[in-house]
């Protein structure tokens, strides 16, 4: 990797960082390092910021790049036609790919992301205490049940978790950190039942395993983004355009947004038709929906 690629993909993987650690970790001297900065700084890309003494902090431009985190699932196809508009207007964008939603809420809270799909229980939560904004809604429904028991396994403070909770009588969580774990264990009879999101339903379900329970089309993940980022109603503005153009074809969307994911294109539409897609949110709404299923969170 050159070095201008290694210092910028440091830079996406890691958000803000001192330039002496950037040195670091980069493995290259100092002298290089900065000559490299001097370059991108001139061109925009990036800009340094100057805090106690010489020591400078180095941050990408946001106006020029975007970092987008997603669960590994079926619901975001309309981040393609996002990211062409974004594009379009001269903003790049790197798409991180997750396990499970808490962690994409995570990083976005820690600047590792710009903006991030993530259940909206984890977004509201993290929005009471860090600095962090719910700006739209994405797909709701998506996800359901499959084998039959209370104990059920399930990824924590995601959706699946509260659906679980709120529809299943009796329900018992057990916690996994990731879709695989939770196949795996489940396909192992480890776990007797799962919650689970597509494409893996849909996987499952071609494999003979019977859904037991599909969960109320409620939205699942938001797009929440840093407080700190500029231009908030320009990002929102080119989504909901996005969004329009997805709805008017999604099977082209899919199709590309397959092939992001390294899925096979037919399970993928089979998924997405579990989908209500619908970029629309009300907050009120979802606090409403969680008091229904007893989870109180201050507005």
């Amino acid at each position: 990797m050159k070095g201008r690629d290694r210092i910028l993909s440091i830079l996406k993987e890691r958000g803000s960082l001192p330039q002496t650690e950037l040195v670091k970790i980069s493995g290259m001297s100092k002298s290089r390092v900065s000559e490299i900065l001097n370059e991108l700084e001139k061109e925009g890309i990036i800009f340094r910021k100057q805090l106690v003494g010489k020591n400078l902090i180095v941050s990408l431009n946001e106006t020029k790049f975007l970092r987008l985190g997603i669960i590994n699932a079926a619901e975001y196809p309309f981040i393609i036609p996002f990211i062409k508009k974004l594009r379009e207007k001269g903003i790049e964008v790197e798409v991180k790919i997750y396990d499970n939603g808490l962690q994409v809420t995570k990083d976005l809270v820690l600047g590792k992301i710009d903006m991030g799909f993530s259940p909206v229980i984890s977004q509201i939560i993290f929005s009471k205490i860090f600095d962090i904004k719910i700006i739209a809604g994405g797909a709701k429904g998506g996800a359901g049940i499959v084998g039959e028991s209370c104990n059920i396994g399930s990824t924590v403070m995601s959706s699946m978790e509260t659906w679980t909770l709120a529809e299943v009588k009796n329900a018992n969580i057990i916690p996994f950190n990731s879709p695989q774990e939770l196949v795996k264990n489940f396909e192992t009879k480890k776990v007797p039942a799962i919650a689970i999101w597509e494409p893996y339903l849909s996987i499952l379900e071609s494999k003979g395993h019977k859904v037991t329970h599909v969960f109320e089309p409620n939205h699942c993940c938001t797009l929440a983004i840093r407080s700190s980022l500029e231009d908030e109603e320009k990002i929102k503005e080119i989504y909901e355009d996005a969004f329009s153009w997805f709805l008017s074809s999604k099977d082209r969307w899919i199709s590309d947004y397959s092939n992001l994911l390294g899925e096979d294109y037919n399970i993928m539409k089979k998924a997405s038709e579990r989908y209500y897609f619908d970029s629309y949110l009300d907050l009120k709404e979802v606090y409403k929906n969680l008091k229904k299923m007893n989870i109180y969170i201050p507005a």
